[in-house]
């Protein structure tokens, strides 16, 4: 049933594809450089001209906000660089509670 000659080809293939599909699944895309976060200390007042509870914009993916207390809450949303500025409908929400 089994031919000993081929199974080291087929395992010779199946390492290959193995391999092959690991590293495209691997290669992660970077967000464009045109997607803003906006960062808030509350979940509400997203806009361009409301900085009453704007904690900043960031268009990088790591960024420093200032550290108020023990234990804070953040709220992150996505828009676009055009004009007028396009929000995502969605917001993430982050609870950081790290002792001083």
């Amino acid at each position: 049933m089994f031919d000993e000659h081929r199974r080291p080809w087929g395992r010779l293939f199946y390492l290959l594809a193995f391999v092959g599909v690991g590293l495209t699944a691997s290669w992660a895309q970077t967000p464009s450089t045109t997607t803003i976060s906006e960062v808030r200390w509350t979940d509400f007042g997203w806009g361009q001209d409301n900085d009453r509870n704007l904690a900043g914009r960031f268009s990088t993916q790591t960024f420093t906000l200032t550290r108020l207390a023990a234990v804070q809450n953040y709220y992150l949303r996505q828009f676009d660089n055009s004009t007028p500025p396009k929000y995502s409908r969605y917001t993430t929400a982050l609870h950081l509670k790290y002792p001083l």
